[in-house]
């Protein structure tokens, strides 16, 4: 077992915890404070006019003792110069609406090495209508391309115990960082606009254009979808499925309108890898495929963005690429 391999097994312990964390608070603003725009940017030291890599800075104390609570002990990451372009670069390749709704909300971003899992998005100020959020990122993805990453992070999925079964992502030799920061950076949009309906109103399931014959609840998914081996997946319950079944499960997930084993975490990461996948094949002309092998020899490969059932959702996305208002 790599380091690696063991620093993913190990976040599935916090998984669930993580992600009532920033969800819980993120998108409810039920009793929310009436502060104003200005005056909550002023208190957390965000300045909408200031380049996005201007706000790297330390975690928050908040998140750190979430780890050192867990019994785990990340510190503090100090960027080289080369790092330091590398997420100046990534964070200009954003999309429009990613880079508006950050330069207004984003008000850190942090690296840590030690860290269990890839990345936190958290907010920080929890009772206001107008959020503020943190990222706080693996600093050991830096030197990560994404296909590598993402096949690290899939194969924690199964359990290759004397097995000659594996699994792969292709998904081009760009950095896996510009993957992470769509990803995280969904969070945020997601967080900021509230886009994925409220737990309490089980209605807005059905009436959002992502997740309407989808998910029932935030966590829920819709009967058509709910396969067994689908329902029984690391990311939703952090069990591992024996490598011999891969191509089983991801079989089931092609009959499916997700395009990853993540985004049946929840509606939040749903966003999040579709927006990630879609801006990777369809803007930067990049593939991603799941590979299944016997003994080297390919034995299934799935292509989310060519599945039916996934480009229906294709028209979700125009929202994060149209002109923003200011």
């Amino acid at each position: 077992m790599t380091t690696q391999t063991t620093t993913f097994k190990n976040a599935s312990i916090l998984f669930v915890f993580l992600l009532s964390i920033f969800f819980s608070s993120a998108i409810n603003p039920a009793f929310a404070q009436a502060e104003k725009k200005d005056d909550i940017q002023k208190k957390y030291g965000l300045s909408p006019d200031t380049p996005l890599i201007s706000r790297i800075s330390p975690a928050p104390e908040r998140v750190l003792t979430i780890f050192h609570n867990a019994g785990m002990n990340p510190t503090e990451h100090a960027l080289t110069p080369e790092e330091y372009k590398k997420v100046d670069l990534a964070l200009k390749k954003l999309p429009a609406l990613h880079q508006s709704v950050l330069k207004d909300h984003l008000a850190s971003i942090s690296f840590v090495d030690n860290m269990p899992n890839n990345a936190l998005t958290s907010t920080l100020n929890t009772t206001d209508s107008f959020k503020v959020f943190n990222i706080t990122i693996r600093a050991g993805i830096l030197n990560q391309n994404v296909s590598d990453w993402l096949t690290a992070k899939e194969q924690t999925c199964f359990d290759t115990t004397n097995s000659d079964w594996s699994v792969s992502v292709d998904a081009g030799k760009l950095e896996a960082l510009l993957y992470l920061l769509l990803h995280e950076g969904t969070h945020v949009v997601d967080g900021a606009l509230a886009m994925m309906p409220l737990p309490e109103n089980n209605a807005d399931f059905g009436k959002n254009g992502f997740t309407s014959g989808i998910w029932e609840q935030r966590t829920t998914l819709a009967s058509k979808y709910s396969d067994e081996i689908l329902q029984n997946t690391r990311f939703r319950t952090g069990k591992v499925v024996p490598a011999d079944k891969a191509t089983g499960l991801y079989r089931a997930l092609q009959q499916t309108p997700f395009v990853s084993l993540y985004s049946l975490s929840s509606t939040h990461e749903d966003l999040a890898e579709y927006l990630s996948v879609y801006h990777f094949t369809q803007k930067l002309g990049q593939p991603f495929r799941i590979i299944v092998r016997q003994a080297g020899k390919d034995v299934y490969t799935f292509e989310p963005m060519k599945s039916k059932l996934v480009k229906n959702r294709i028209n979700t996305m125009k929202q994060f690429y149209g002109k923003v208002r200011g």
